[in-house]
């Protein structure tokens, strides 16, 4: 008898030392209550500093809405753990951060589904790249300015009524500096 009960004790004990060491790596994001239901730990993200609003000038615009020859700012910052963003359409004979060069319709056929991310940028590079050296009168490899896109999302290219398709090409500085006057055959 006593060495059934020797036995049993040890495999008690080596049960329990397995079941203990047994616990999954993620053990720290799940806990179980007393009821014995597992619940999720919520996730902590790190506090963003706030920052300052910046000072804009120029009028509040949606990019989709602006044509080619318009310039416009983009302005960014953090404020209560929010990423705020928004632009403005100025005169280009002000400083701004960028000018619209082209604006150039996707060839999709009305109804196509979403060429993807990839389809979109080239087809968006492709044609910024082509209409550069024309607008700013210098080839793109020897100028000091860069070009950025603007393309429509899935939602908008495929949305039933409105169709987004339209890709827009613009020009910034490759230093950030501030942009003054039009960039249109400036030979920058």
């Amino acid at each position: 008898m006593r060495a059934r009960l020797l036995i049993l004790s040890a495999f008690l004990l080596v049960s329990a030392c397995a079941s203990d060491s047994a616990a999954p790596d993620d053990a720290d994001a799940t806990t179980t209550t007393g009821a014995g239901t597992a619940t999720t730990l919520p996730e902590v993200r790190p506090t963003v500093a706030d920052e300052e609003p910046p000072t804009w000038y120029g009028e509040m615009v949606n990019l989709h809405d602006l044509t080619a020859g318009q310039c416009f700012n983009r302005y960014s910052w953090f404020q209560d753990d929010r990423h705020i963003e928004f632009d403005t359409v100025v005169p280009c004979e002000l400083p701004h951060q960028a000018e619209i060069y082209l604006h150039v319709q996707h060839p999709a056929r009305q109804g196509a589904p979403w060429p993807g991310d990839s389809e979109m940028e080239g087809f968006a590079r492709s044609q910024c790249y082509e209409a550069f050296d024309e607008f700013v009168g210098v080839i793109y490899e020897l100028s000091e300015l860069e070009i950025a896109f603007l393309v429509p999302n899935r939602t908008d290219f495929e949305h039933d009524v409105a169709q987004f398709r339209g890709v827009h090409c613009y020009v910034v500085h490759a230093e950030a500096e501030d942009l003054i006057n039009t960039a249109r055959g400036s030979l920058r």
